[in-house]
């Protein structure tokens, strides 16, 4: 399938389309060699029915690949008269931190998940936020934000989504997350600035986002959560034209809820250079003052004790053992509802 080349300021979502298929290469940057041209991939199906318009983002960084796997398994299986309204897929938001392997833009060092909406005459990551949040998420009326642990964290695989006591926006974000079918979900009352859910929710979009193991691979549990997960939300949406064709039966489970603003910029950091070794695995429950794990010299002596803060559930830790001084190494979630 040829992909049309159009500069990204260009590109509108018609979400008015019906039976359409199709790819763009949406350019960020012109040069004279093609081959060295900066572009997002886009994936846009439009269903032949009227529905919904669902974005789905994927590589917001540039070393999280579970959700670059689940879009091109979907856009390689999906066609236009399996679904009702349109679905944009956008399997490499980042394509600076993905060429560099890394969670920031190598370009201008910055975090692509800390500046949204973004700047139109910003840095390259804020022009590319700018246009991510005006050209696709204010268009959508629902946002699927594939995330995960990438290089250096483990995260524990859940879904994530707006929590508040009787709103109805709340309501929506928690019925797609029930339907997502993670065995853990977490549950936002803050949702920090400069996100891409964030984004959406200052223009009443409801969101999920994911997180899952990562380390610069897919394991194969968490590709299943995320295309199945997937598909079940697209189900959930009244998206599906034909149900039974897909695998959106979940086998019963209990689910865990845990609550948090869920900034990692927030997680407990390194006091020394070292090596680390973790006492504990993800998804612990810890009691404040509990071991973490401990970061030591190559010479054998121990630099620091890494002791929980709080009472809480372990979401986040370090997933490299070489740590440098100021470096996240473990994140918590309280498993009660403030």
């Amino acid at each position: 399938m040829t992909a049309d080349r159009i500069p990204v300021d260009q590109f509108t979502w018609n979400r008015s389309s019906r039976s359409v298929k199709h790819t763009y290469r949406l350019l960020l940057e012109g040069k004279p060699d093609e081959g060295d041209e900066v572009w997002i991939p886009a994936f846009e199906i439009a269903g032949d029915e009227d529905g919904p318009n669902l974005l789905i983002l994927a590589g917001i960084h540039g070393d999280e690949y579970e959700g670059i796997e689940t879009i091109l398994r979907l856009f390689s299986e999906l066609l236009p008269e399996d679904i009702r309204g349109n679905l944009l897929m956008i399997p490499c938001a980042n394509p600076y931190a993905y060429e560099g392997g890394t969670r920031l833009s190598p370009d201008d060092g910055v975090n692509l998940a800390r500046v949204f909406p973004g700047q139109q005459s910003g840095t390259v990551t804020e022009k590319l936020a700018y246009e991510l949040h005006h050209r696709m998420i204010a268009k959508a009326d629902f946002l699927l934000d594939l995330h995960s642990g990438g290089t250096h964290y483990a995260v524990a695989s859940l879904v994530g989504y707006y929590q508040e006591e009787g709103s109805a926006f709340s309501q929506r974000c928690r019925e797609a997350a029930e339907a997502f079918g993670a065995k853990l979900m977490w549950a936002h009352d803050e949702i920090s600035p400069g996100r891409s859910v964030s984004s959406a929710q200052a223009l009443g979009i409801p969101w999920l986002y994911t997180e899952a193991y990562g380390g610069r691979r897919v394991r194969q549990e968490d590709a299943r959560l995320f295309y199945g997960g997937t598909i079940r939300l697209i189900n959930h949406l009244e998206m599906l034209v034909d149900p039974l064709k897909w695998p959106i039966d979940q086998q019963e489970m209990e689910r865990k809820t845990i609550y948090s603003d869920g900034n990692f910029d927030h997680s407990a950091t390194a006091e020394e250079d070292g090596f680390f070794i973790p006492a504990i695995p993800l998804e612990s429950e810890v009691r404040q003052g509990d071991l973490i794990g401990t970061i030591y010299a190559l010479d054998g002596s121990e630099l620091q004790r890494v002791l929980a803060g709080s009472d809480g559930f372990l979401v986040m830790i370090l997933g490299i053992p070489v740590i440098r001084k100021g470096d996240p190494v473990y994140l918590l979630a309280s498993v009660t509802s403030s």
